[in-house]
């Protein structure tokens, strides 16, 4: 790596050189090797003074957008609200009917349905049962997440297992292959939101489920939410910046966004490219779809974080596509200028 790219610190302390310092000591696998910086683990922040570790939070963030005024004010309806009943009135109060128009109302609507079908689980009582991770998938998360992103023409949802695009290029770049040798394939995940069509394959997010939480340090949310998670993550950050020829600028405007839930749990991972050979990780607080009535108001977090992270994707595509008669085509950018590029970067 070459030390002008890298990120040094105003105490003069090389992030770089701090976690490939780690990385020899450990003897297992960890997201440092990597070059992957989350300051939530401990091991990491031990390399930093109290100092260090603000100074790396505060380092400027891709942008956070806000909702709507419209869509903020549509959820506040439902705030303190726990008599199902009402919450079902008061959604059909507020459906648009044949007055539904998708570009002006289908955030909304997804709110609504989100609600009335956490509503007939609730109901239902199989929601508090010991349910597989296909049930959560079907019952609760596609409601919850995927129908968010129905009205984006350009992104698609992938679920079943799919394996990244993004990781299969890293790996194949790296490998000679003889003639009948198969090409490698990706690291799989419980969800990859990708963009539609069959030549361009960018990829802006992904997530894991699990059937169950135990807490944030059970093995299955160390592995895939402090490893297995972040380097795909990480995979697909670096392919969006080649695309937009590692632009200084432009790079510091992506992000690719994660969620890992485990039974009816929830957090998202973000990971960015603030300087150097380094990509952050970030995560946001737990949050909890509610089993009964009287947490319902805790799906409307969620239903904002959601949300949330559609407005992110929406400005990642406005970076990579222009739109045209319903069609998206992808930018293409002009060739690119070595020097805006890290001569190196170690997955």
């Amino acid at each position: 790596m070459d030390r002008r790219y890298m990120w040094k610190l105003s105490s003069g302390k090389v992030i770089e050189d701090e976690l490939y310092k780690l990385g020899r000591e450990l003897e297992f696998e960890h997201a440092v090797h990597s070059f992957i910086l989350d300051i939530d683990d401990e091991l990491v922040a031990d390399c930093f003074t109290k100092t260090e570790l603000r100074e790396i939070e505060l380092t400027p963030i891709p942008e956070v957008p806000e909702l709507s005024d419209e869509v903020n004010n549509f959820l506040g309806k439902f705030i303190g609200k726990t008599n199902l009943k009402e919450i079902q009135q008061l959604i059909k109060e507020l459906s648009f009917g044949i007055d539904y128009d998708s570009e002006k109302h289908h955030d909304m609507d997804y709110i609504c349905l989100a609600l009335h079908a956490l509503i007939r689980e609730i109901e239902s009582g199989k929601i508090t049962e010991a349910n597989l991770e296909n049930w959560f998938n079907c019952h609760v998360w596609s409601m919850v997440f995927d129908h968010a992103f129905e009205n984006i023409k350009a992104i698609s949802v992938i679920r079943g297992e799919s394996t990244s695009v993004s990781t299969a290029t890293r790996k194949n770049k790296k490998t000679k292959r003889k003639l009948g040798d198969r090409r490698k394939i990706g690291r799989r995940g419980d969800w990859i939101l990708r963009a539609v069509g069959n030549v361009d394959k960018n990829e802006f997010g992904a997530g894991e489920a699990g059937k169950g939480w135990v807490d944030q340090y059970g093995t299955k949310y160390l592995r895939e939410g402090g490893l297995k998670l972040p380097k795909v993550l990480k995979d697909m950050l670096l392919n969006l910046m080649e695309k937009i020829c590692w632009n200084d600028e432009a790079r510091k405007k992506i992000q690719t966004v994660g969620i890992i839930h485990g039974g009816l749990m929830m957090t998202i991972a973000y990971i960015d490219n603030p300087m150097g050979y380094i990509c952050r990780l970030r995560r946001s607080d737990l949050m909890e779809v509610p089993d009964v009535a009287e947490k319902f108001e805790s799906i409307l977090t969620i239903l904002a974080s959601v949300l949330n992270i559609k407005v992110r994707f929406i400005i990642l595509l406005d970076m990579f596509y222009i739109q045209s008669s319903d069609v998206f085509v992808n930018l293409v950018c002009s060739p690119r200028d070595d020097k805006d590029r890290p001569k190196k970067w170690t997955d």
